[in-house]
């Protein structure tokens, strides 16, 4: 995701279609995957609207994790009927538990194998 880049079209009518209905003269505007310029981009405008893409792109993924966890949860709210028993069983409660308890289990195998090599000595 760090390399991803959005997609340039320029000499485009777009920007001038939506000044129309704008309180402002657009020249480049980024929207979804595309960055739509009125005429050849320089390349500040194409950083600046790079900038606006790699923006709306991390808000995406967060905004989508809480619409995705939200949803996971009012579905074990409406199968259980227990706010805490959804907040356990939500999928990202899982794998957050999960993950804790594989770090914990890893950290307690270092632990015994070093006992083990130290006794061997």
């Amino acid at each position: 995701m760090k390399n991803w880049k959005p997609i340039f079209v320029e000499n485009s009518k777009i920007p001038v279609w939506l000044s129309y209905i704008a309180p402002i003269n657009i020249y480049a505007i980024s929207i979804a995957p595309f960055v739509w310029c009125r005429s050849i981009m320089s390349p500040v405008t194409r950083r600046h609207e790079t900038i606006h893409f790699s923006v709306r792109l991390w808000n995406l993924l967060f905004v989508g994790f809480y619409i995705l966890y939200a949803l996971s949860w009012l579905h074990g709210l409406w199968k259980y009927r227990d706010r805490a028993v959804a907040y356990r069983e939500n999928v990202f409660e899982k794998r957050s538990v999960f993950q804790r308890l594989h770090r914990r289990l890893l950290r307690e195998q270092a632990t015994i194998r070093l006992d083990k090599n130290i006794g061997e000595t």
